[in-house]
C-alpha cells in the first residue's frame, strides 16, 4: 500500500508544452514507476477552485516568504510504498544522474517546489467505490498546504474529530489524505479527491461552515500557490 506522496508544484510556459508532455507521460513516468517502491503517478493541471471556494480562500492566512512559494499552473505526484522510496535515492542523487533529455525537459519548469510527504491517515468518501483502480487518482482533486503557528494539536484534532468525518459523507468524494512533510516546508498538507470537479464545487463548501473550521482558518498560514484544485491530465480522465 502507498503511505508516502512525491508532490511537484510547478509552472510551465505555453510554448513548448506538448512536446514536454510528450515527454513526461510517455518517459519520466514509466522510468519512475520502474523504480522500486514507486506505486503510481498522476498529473494533474490547476484549475479555477470555484465560484463556493473563493469566500474560503478570502479568509485564509498567508505566508509572504518568497521561499516557499510554488508554481501554481501543474501538480505531479508520485505514490511511494513509504517516503523511503523517495530518498532511496534522493531527489538530489536523481537530478545529479539525469540524461541530457531530462535535465533539458526539467529545466522548462518554472518556480518548481518539490515535497515529500508521508502519509498519516485518510478517509474514504460516499464515492469510494468510484476509483478506476487501486492506484489511480480521482479526476479531480484539491490540495493545501500550511503551517498551523503552533496550533498542531487543535489542526490535528480537528481533523480526527470533525474534517474527516464531514469528507465520509460529503457526495462526490471519494476520500481524504492527511499528509506531514518529511522534507520541505510548511508541515501540514492534505489531498483531497473527486469524482469531478462539478461535484467538488457543488459539495465542498458543505464542509467549511463549522465554528471550529473557522477557528482553524483563523491560524493556518498558506504560502503563494495553495490550496490548488487540479483537473487530473495523466492518466486520462475516461469519459
Amino acid at each position: 500500500m502507498d503511505r508516502a506522496i512525491w508532490a511537484i508544484f510547478y509552472d510551465l510556459p505555453e510554448e513548448g508544452r506538448e512536446a514536454y508532455f510528450e515527454w513526461f507521460h510517455g518517459v519520466h513516468i514509466p522510468e519512475k514507476l520502474a523504480r522500486p517502491g514507486y506505486l503510481w503517478a498522476a498529473h494533474y493541471e490547476v484549475v479555477h477552485p470555484g465560484k463556493a471556494f473563493e469566500k474560503v480562500l478570502g479568509r485564509l492566512g498567508r505566508e509572504d516568504d518568497p521561499a516557499l512559494a510554488s508554481g501554481a499552473g501543474f501538480i505531479a505526484l508520485f505514490g511511494g510504498e513509504t517516503t523511503r522510496t523517495f530518498f532511496d535515492p534522493g531527489p538530489s542523487q536523481l537530478k545529479a544522474n539525469q540524461s541530457e533529455e531530462t535535465r533539458e525537459m526539467v529545466s522548462r519548469r518554472v518556480n518548481p517546489l518539490g515535497l515529500i510527504y508521508c502519509e498519516e491517515w485518510r478517509a474514504e468518501g460516499p464515492e469510494a467505490g468510484e476509483r478506476e483502480g487501486a492506484d489511480i487518482l480521482s479526476p479531480a482533486i484539491q490540495m493545501g498546504r500550511y503551517d498551523a503557528q503552533g496550533n498542531d494539536e487543535d489542526l490535528q484534532t480537528w481533523y480526527a474529530q470533525e474534517r474527516m468525518k464531514g469528507v465520509e459523507r460529503t457526495k462526490g468524494c471519494v476520500g481524504a489524505r492527511k499528509l506531514l512533510a518529511s522534507s520541505g516546508s510548511p508541515r501540514h498538507s492534505v489531498l483531497y479527491e473527486y469524482v469531478s470537479l462539478e461535484a467538488r464545487e457543488e459539495n465542498y463548501v458543505s464542509l467549511e461552515e463549522t465554528e471550529w473550521t473557522h477557528r482553524v482558518h483563523g491560524y493556518l498560514l498558506h504560502p503563494p500557490g495553495s490550496p490548488l484544485v487540479g483537473s487530473r491530465i495523466w492518466p486520462p480522465i475516461k469519459n
